[in-house]
């Protein structure tokens, strides 16, 4: 089957995107004095994956700041995961199988099923968590289970005693997932379950993508279509996020510090992308 024919919303945030042509997933950002590294991240790998492009490398060796969309410490924090149920989990009385056809529910039940998840015990979630459950499990029964690049930069700028920044807070991170699919429950669960079974051909050829910079094509195949079949989802998932970062990557660009930002790659795609939305504002933007 054609990759046209794929949609991309797991890879949002498990696989992501690839960053140019050049061949590189990392970016310099200039206004003409100061400059910063964007870095194209892939948030769940395996240790075949292992070692990075070395244009990470040498963006992590140039700079002196990271930047990180969340705090990844804190993420780990059991407070973090107590705020988590509590934003992705029904109240009163819903139930998972009480918003979406029982059809739909049936294709869920037989897809968890095989993969040994009772279809129950995913009832009480809303559809960004059973996005995020399902692909993780998914993504470690293909041996990418995995810390990604955002984890490795994390745990080395910790060793490193690098400052760190954070583009959003966890309970931002949080409050995002549980907007996914709002009011339209049946035809997000629907989405996940056709993306999901695409993973494993889907995932060598991200993969692949990603570290040769072909964005164009992965934009086409991927965040186009899900631009054209769910705009309001691709709005929360990209737009949404992207001009809510920028203010912050602007302001550190009339810092002498040199920053190295972190996001999923996706972020850097399209023409809503912070690649072009910097260029827009008349920064330089240049594949390393």
């Amino acid at each position: 089957m054609g990759c046209k024919k794929w949609t991309a919303t797991l890879c949002i945030f498990f696989i992501t995107l690839a960053a140019a042509q050049a061949g590189s997933p990392v970016w310099e950002i200039s206004n003409g004095v100061h400059k910063l590294y964007i870095g194209g991240t892939i948030h769940v790998l395996g240790e075949a994956d292992y070692p990075l492009p070395p244009e990470f490398s040498k963006a992590y060796e140039d700079s002196r700041i990271l930047v990180f969309e969340t705090d990844i410490a804190k993420t780990k924090d059991p407070q973090f995961a107590k705020n988590l149920m509590g934003q992705m989990v029904y109240s009163n009385g819903r139930t998972l199988q009480s918003m979406i056809r029982p059809s739909t529910f049936d294709a869920l039940s037989r897809f968890s099923g095989d993969r040994g998840i009772p279809a129950q015990s995913l009832n009480t979630f809303k559809p960004g968590m059973i996005m995020v459950f399902l692909t993780m499990a998914e993504m470690k029964r293909l041996g990418a289970g995995g810390a990604g690049v955002d984890e490795f930069y994390f745990k080395r700028g910790k060793a490193d005693k690098r400052p760190m920044k954070f583009l959003e807070s966890p309970m931002e991170q949080i409050r995002f997932l549980a907007d996914i699919g709002k009011g339209k429950e049946d035809e997000m669960i629907t989405y996940i379950l056709k993306d999901i079974k695409k993973l494993p051909d889907l995932l060598p050829l991200m993969k692949q993508a990603w570290r040769s910079g072909d964005n164009d094509r992965l934009y086409k195949e991927t965040l186009a279509p899900l631009k054209k079949e769910y705009p309001r989802l691709y709005h929360t998932i990209m737009v949404k996020r992207n001009l809510a970062w920028l203010p912050a990557i602007q302001r550190m660009l009339v810092t002498p510090e040199t920053e190295f930002i972190l996001v999923g790659a996706a972020h850097l795609t399209g023409d809503q992308g912070l690649i072009a939305l910097l260029r827009d504002r008349g920064f330089t933007a240049v594949n390393q």
